[in-house]
């Protein structure tokens, strides 16, 4: 799906400025097909995207030679990838359609670009013996690609290293071996103040204070335990025995070699075990060997640590997820390769702090994006652990749905017997008690005539049509005051009291001159109950011109000449109506996905407005949100807004909230956590910038 999503921009040279590639702004014509960000611990960046022909710079991409970077759309547009194209391919699908992907590698990669030469290094820290791998990086390569060393805090117990450099292995190969793949660590190259640096430390990466959590922004969790090296008896082997052992000719080339075993120091056993795990799994011998290790005693005391720290198990645990910052960046720091992040699945058992040891950033489709957390190695205890805490959640998650389906039962037990009455006043109770009423804006169809005797429906549908709030008691004052001038016959003619203003009549016994001072245009007959409460709603304070018990004379100027509220129909009304059904459903961050599974249960702001296109019949993404909502139509001004337009606050590209126009002046939307989803005036919170649409727009205009 093609979306505004990240800024991406490129150069033709190094010393060029930046063109962009991909904007974030809604209005922008220039767009990726498809772009990924990946980064892990273990190696650098890269970023691939897809590119159709029609884009602007389509044969601007060179590789090599053209550099890219990558700006996250909050945190001040931060750079969270730069480097240059390695690779580019096109391709043609069975419908003709051209599409080139692009591969890019990070900035690391100019460490490939140099060899080093054979060399003995000795008497040098870590540091110092990778400033002599730098320096012979910076005497062969171009200016703009001269590395200059950061921070390193990466050491050995003597802060000294002894290393061989080979001369067939390039800079970055050779930092590898000689350093990170011995002291450990991780290498970063960064490109600050025109300037390139190399920071070598022992981990990059911050506690995350955002959690990802079920129900939150947990999207899907895939949890993978598997075998690293199983087995439940040991056999240790150390060092080969000398072949010129005159006990034994070993001078032929191809002659097995004895190696020193624990037999002779261990009660003439040459295994060890572990009780634990042979009464759970059974005999399953393995070996493991220390070739620098000579003395039996100390090959014991090697192998029975090994069994004591044995780790059998590795969990693994691969999350698609919502980042928070996206939504609240003023809240939340967006999750970065390296970090520690909290991850909770109760329905799984899953409670886990771990490191993220690799990310890929969906730049078009947040939703789309996924995080791997570093192995955790389990011994068997630890792996019991986890198999109890799925044990326990499988439990707690069949009470809670036994205890819902018993829940279930009841309230459709007692429904039964209200469900007419319910289908009936059901939408005109839940807008009663949720509608705001504004200036201008489109109400749904009433009665005119009185329901079963009663005029209460009517007086409502009036009172809405003339922008008059009314509650129940207000209601009730009109009632009676209808019954003690008519009984409720709209008929009623009332005595002479020999005025020439001639007989009171109908409802609420306008006199005729009184009554055609204060009626609406095509609404002027006297003695149709409707079009005297309309008149009497145009009365200022009308409610405050009657008590119920005596009689009354309406006094000030008409509030309007023509009823200001239009009674929606047609298309239009399908869209009101779709999303007034879930008028009161809570707001339930995550909720509603995949759109269409449970909106009832609770929605947030996308997922309401998803659901609403989806009723409608309008294609939407299973995992929609705010962001990839944008790309769903073009924009609009905000004088033509109408029914079925979405709102967004925000930026392009990084909008935080959604809302649904009704029409002109009205809007509903899911608000905030420990809301229900509500209506309001647009005026009163008004979106940042509009979307329509064109679906959504034949729908509403043809009905």
């Amino acid at each position: 799906m093609v979306a505004g999503g990240y800024l991406v921009t490129f150069k033709s040279n190094w010393d060029d400025g930046e063109v962009v590639l991909n904007s974030p702004n809604v209005g922008y014509n220039n767009r990726l097909l498809a772009a990924t960000v990946t980064k892990d611990i273990s190696s650098y960046d890269s970023f691939t995207f897809s590119i159709l022909p029609n884009h602007k710079y389509y044969n601007d991409l060179n590789i090599y030679s053209t550099f890219v970077k990558v700006y996250r759309p909050v945190e001040n547009d931060k750079l969270i990838f730069e480097g240059r194209i390695i690779n580019i391919s096109d391709s043609m699908d069975e419908s003709g359609v051209l599409t080139k992907e692009v591969t890019c590698e990070g900035l690391e990669g100019f460490l490939h670009d140099s060899m080093q030469s054979f060399g003995e290094y000795h008497n040098l820290s870590p540091k110092d013996f990778l400033q002599k791998l730098i320096d012979r990086h910076n005497a062969q390569v171009d200016s703009f690609k001269k590395i200059a060393l950061g921070s390193v805090n990466v050491t050995n117990s003597t802060d000294n290293v002894y290393r061989y450099t080979e001369d067939d292995k390039d800079t970055y190969d050779t930092i590898q071996d000689k350093l990170v793949s011995r002291l450990g660590g991780e290498i970063k190259l960064r490109h600050q103040d025109g300037q390139l640096f190399l920071d070598y430390v022992q981990r990059f990466g911050r506690h995350s204070t955002q959690e990802i959590t079920l129900a939150k922004n947990l999207l899907s969790l895939t949890r993978n335990v598997s075998v690293e090296e199983f087995w439940t008896v040991l056999k240790p082997l150390g060092a080969s025995i000398d072949r010129d052992n005159p006990n034994g000719d070993y001078t032929d080339a191809n002659t097995a070699i004895p190696r020193i075993t624990i037999k002779d120091v261990n009660n003439g056993n040459e295994f060890i075990r572990d009780e634990e795990m042979v009464k759970e799994f059974g005999v399953i011998i393995k070996q493991k060997t220390w070739d620098d290790v000579t003395d039996p005693g100390n090959l014991l005391s090697k192998g029975q640590n090994e069994v004591q720290n044995h780790s059998a198990f590795s969990l693994q645990l691969q999350v698609s997820y919502v980042d928070l910052a996206y939504v609240n960046p003023e809240k939340f720091v967006t999750l970065n390769c390296g970090d520690d992040v909290r991850v909770r699945s109760i329905i799984q058992g899953i409670d886990f702090n771990q490191r993220i040891a690799s990310m890929t950033i969906n730049l078009l489709d947040l939703a789309s994006s996924s995080i791997t957390l570093a192995p955790q190695s389990l011994n068997v205890t630890s792996y019991d652990a986890i198999l109890q805490k799925q044990a326990l959640a499988d439990k707690d998650m069949i009470k809670h749905l036994e205890y819902a389906n018993r829940q279930n039962k009841t309230v459709i037990s007692t429904l039964k017997n209200d469900i007419n009455k319910l289908i009936e006043e059901n939408n005109q109770l839940r807008r009663d008690a949720l509608v705001r009423q504004g200036s201008g804006q489109t109400v749904a169809s009433g009665p005119t005539e009185p329901v079963n005797g009663d005029w209460g429906p009517v007086i409502k549908h009036a009172a809405r049509l003339m922008n008059v709030n009314i509650d129940d008691s207000g209601v009730n004052l009109v009632k009676a005051q209808i019954n003690l001038e008519s009984s409720g016959n709209e008929k009623a003619l009332g005595g002479d009291d020999g005025l020439s203003d001639g007989r009171a009549s109908g409802l609420l016994q306008f006199k005729p001159r009184t009554f055609n001072y204060y009626a609406l245009n095509g609404h002027k007959d006297i003695w149709k109950g409707f079009e005297q409460l309309l008149a009497f709603f145009n009365i200022p304070n009308a409610l405050s011109q009657i008590t119920g018990t005596h009689g009354w004379s309406p006094s000030g100027s008409p509030r309007y000449t023509d009823v200001p509220n239009k009674e929606v129909s047609g298309g239009a009304k399908k869209l009101q109506d779709t999303a007034r059904k879930y008028l009161g459903v809570p707001y339930v961050w995550g909720g509603n996905r995949p759109i269409g599974s449970s909106p009832m249960s609770g929605m947030d702001c996308s997922s309401f407005v998803a659901q609403v296109y989806k009723d409608l019949g309008i294609g939407i993404p299973d995992y929609a949100v705010t962001t990839s909502l944008e790309s769903m139509g073009h924009e609009i001004p905000r004088a033509q807004v109408q029914a079925g337009d979405m709102g967004f606050y925000g930026s392009h590209g990084a909008s935080y909230h959604i809302t649904l126009a009704l029409d002109n002046k009205k809007m509903i939307y899911e608000p905030a956590p420990g809301q229900s989803c509500m209506e309001q005036d647009i005026d009163a919170y008004p979106p940042t910038w509009w979307v329509r649409n064109d679906q959504m727009a034949r729908i509403v205009a043809g009905g």
